[in-house]
């Protein structure tokens, strides 16, 4: 057993440095998906063309008008710095190009824009080397960097200080959370150490993965949350049942085997349809999202294995030393609650008598207690049904960013902002009076601001069309689908920012009903296989789904509309909630929820198992899990404080929307719908087709997990 110890510490050790030193192999994955309209015309326009939406937008601004000759001078030496760098293709400005969209209205600022060469992740670079060259001040003018690659670079620095800051605060919050609940710091010790094989297991798998395809650094940030989170569940669960089955009498050894029966079955029944949940964002051809379910699966596997393995072993090693430690004897009242001794009240053995009291309250009236909570759920879920999914942003930045400070500026003191803007290729060949006829026609589109054509010699015409409304929403949309349905000679190229929104939308609006299909089926029958019934895993579908309406809802209100910024701090609401974003925070909202799902019905089974009485065992079930549950919840949602206080908008909302979704299925959709239904059922929980579902059957079946302990 040491020895089995020693090699998993040198394991995760090796791990941890290994896929640390992977972290800089981490990119950018762009929002567009693969073989879209927009990712193909681009890429036409750039090859055949030569135009593209710049990747750098470089706003030059002075105290005096731009064109006088000192300041001229001083643009003109930005603009050819600007080309000679390594990684620039075609550069344009107001001084070498004279196009008047590149000048402000009131003559004091100017624009130079760069087309990057390479993938996301080199441009990204390339954009932070050229900023950091160029300085803020040249002579006369300042320079302030804005568009996609800048942004992406500004967003990669603020994502590496929100995750310094998150384990700042989780960290110790979780640990505080861990030692109160367990009442002993020995055994609050034991759930942080599966969280870390995973987190240095998952960094690991990343590295290896950035070997055969580019991998998100966000998948970083996923690995840290979740690995601080599951993988504390998953030991809690193991931890929680061996100090229950020794306060009843059991020997160690018969402890830990009781444990890894009972909790490591159900451990393994959530990894397995959490990984199901996780695995399903593969089918969004995004690569954020495909980066995350990556990630997301490493967790899953390594909290699992190590739970399942590493968790028992450190138990049979700690033996009755698990339950030493008590550091808040003091703070607790009751009888043994100044003991360190791990008294069975200390270790929960008689579970929580709150949760007892409260589902005695729900199991007296469960009709009336299951009408409430989904009213309850129902109000929360209303706001979600004017949802509107939209893209990521340079207003998703903080107030202060620079990228963001420019692209302000620039959409007020500009006739055209590069962020609103479609490259517009004509087919080859196209009469110059139909292209002017053309570009008439779009001009006249009420969602069209500007239309104007871009100079320069190409297979056929080229114009720029800059949208009165920013990517994402229905304008900018509307004017993308008019723009591509105009006759032409041919196909039209259009590519940029809105359009690159459009196709981003209409990829997730194909997918997602097969992916919450692939879920509820792999949900359903995994549970169906594990519970041996038709009716818990589809209450479990249900309830879950209710109560991710819910949280959608809350994030509606608040991330949509604007609410509540005095509670979760300033963040940018542009009117829609950001897609990849928020489909990755349901995805692990689900996830979450029905792990506490199996985490209660296998003990409710159980129960049942033992005695035959539904009512009892729903009952003995809660109260010997809500503790667990609640103990869980608070963990995760201190978690997701580091990523709830940061200053971007994507990182707050799933800090934010992962914290409310855990603490709401906690309280409403465990605490008292889950109950409430289950009473309500009776012994048609456990039924099953041709009896095999049946107590009898099932009590004498090699599919009875209850514990021989006595009660």
């Amino acid at each position: 057993m040491r020895l089995t110890l020693a090699v998993c510490g040198v394991a995760t050790a090796a791990m941890g440095v290994f896929g640390a030193g992977g972290l800089d192999r981490l990119g950018i994955t762009g929002p567009l998906p693969a073989g879209s309209a927009a990712a193909r015309d681009g890429a036409v326009l750039a090859e055949r063309y030569g135009v593209s939406a710049p990747d750098l937008v470089l706003l030059v601004r002075a105290a005096s008008d731009v064109r006088t000759p000192d300041v001229a001078a001083a643009g003109r030496a930005v603009e050819e710095d600007v080309r000679r760098a390594p990684g620039v293709g075609a550069v344009s400005s107001y001084w070498s190009a004279g196009d008047p969209s590149l000048l402000s209205r009131d003559g004091r600022s100017a624009l130079v824009t760069a087309r990057l060469a390479g993938g996301e992740t080199v441009r990204v670079r390339t954009a932070q080397r050229l900023v950091a060259a160029l300085g803020r001040q040249r002579g006369p003018v300042t320079i302030t960097p804005t568009g996609p690659a800048w942004t992406y670079a500004e967003t990669l620095e603020d994502n590496r200080a929100d995750l310094l800051r998150a384990e700042l605060v989780s960290t110790p919050a979780c640990a505080l959370i861990l030692l109160f609940v367990f009442r002993s710091l020995v055994a609050a010790l034991l759930p942080v150490v599966s969280a870390l094989i995973a987190t240095a297991g998952t960094l690991a798998f990343l590295r290896l993965l950035t070997s055969f395809t580019e991998v998100s650094v966000y998948a970083s940030n996923v690995a840290t949350a979740l690995g601080l989170g599951l993988a504390v569940d998953y030991g809690i669960l193991v931890v929680w049942r061996f100090r229950e089955e020794s306060a009843a009498g059991a020997s160690v050894e018969e402890a830990v085997g009781r444990s890894v029966r009972t909790a490591g079955r159900a451990v393994a029944v959530s990894a397995c349809i959490v990984l199901a949940s996780v695995l399903s964002l593969l089918l969004f051809p995004l690569g954020f999202l495909r980066s995350a379910a990556w990630a997301a699966a490493a967790v899953v596997v390594f909290s699992a294995a190590a739970s399942v393995t590493v968790t028992p072993a450190l138990l049979a090693l700690a033996g009755r030393h698990v339950d030493r430690f008590d550091l808040f004897a003091r703070l607790r009242r009751g009888p043994g609650a100044p003991g360190t001794s791990g008294a069975p009240a200390a270790s929960g053995a008689e579970g929580s008598p709150a949760w007892r009291r409260a589902t005695s309250a729900v199991i007296r009236r469960p009709a009336w207690a299951v009408f409430a909570a989904a009213c309850v759920l129902a109000v929360l879920s209303l706001p979600a049904w004017h949802l509107a999914l939209g893209p990521n942003s340079v207003d998703d930045l903080p107030r202060h960013s620079r990228a963001r400070t420019a692209a302000v500026f620039i959409r007020a003191e500009f006739a055209s902002a590069p962020d609103r803007e479609l490259v517009v290729g004509l087919p080859e060949g196209t009469p110059r009076g139909d292209a002017d006829g053309y570009a008439r026609t779009v001009s006249a589109l009420p969602q069209a601001a500007a239309v104007r054509t871009v100079p320069g010699r190409y297979p056929g015409p080229v114009l720029a069309v800059t949208s009165r409304f920013p990517p994402g929403t229905e304008g900018a949309a509307a004017l993308v689908r008019q723009v591509r349905a105009l006759p032409a000679h041919g196909r039209v190229l259009v590519a940029g920012q809105p359009a690159e929104a459009v196709d981003t939308l209409s990829a997730i609006r194909r997918t997602l009903p097969w992916c919450c299909t692939l879920v509820a089926a792999a949900t359903f029958v995994l549970m169906a296989l594990a519970m041996r019934s038709l009716l818990v895993p589809l209450k479990a579908v249900v309830v879950a789904g209710a109560g991710l309406a819910a949280t959608l809802g809350c994030l509606v209100y608040v991330f949509q509309d604007g609410h509540l910024h005095s509670v979760v701090g300033d963040f940018n609401a542009p009117g829609y909630l950001l897609a990849e974003t928020t489909l990755f925070l349901l995805a692990t909202a689900y996830a979450l929820s029905v792990d506490y799902e199996v985490f209660i019905v296998a003990r409710i089974r159980e129960e049942y198992l033992a005695s035959g009485d539904n009512t009892a065992a729903v009952a003995t079930g809660m109260q010997r899990t809500g503790r667990l549950v609640t103990a869980a919840s608070l963990v995760f949602a201190a978690a997701m404080a580091g990523p709830a206080t940061s200053d971007v908008t994507a990182l707050k909302l799933v800090g934010a929307g992962l914290a409310v979704a855990v603490l709401l299925d906690a309280v409403v959709v465990r605490g008292i719908l889950v109950p409430g239904l289950m009473t309500l059922a009776g012994r048609a929980n456990w039924w099953l087709p041709r009896g095999r579902g049946g107590r009898g059957r099932a009590r004498g079946g090699p599919a009875a997990c209850r514990s021989t302990s006595p009660r």
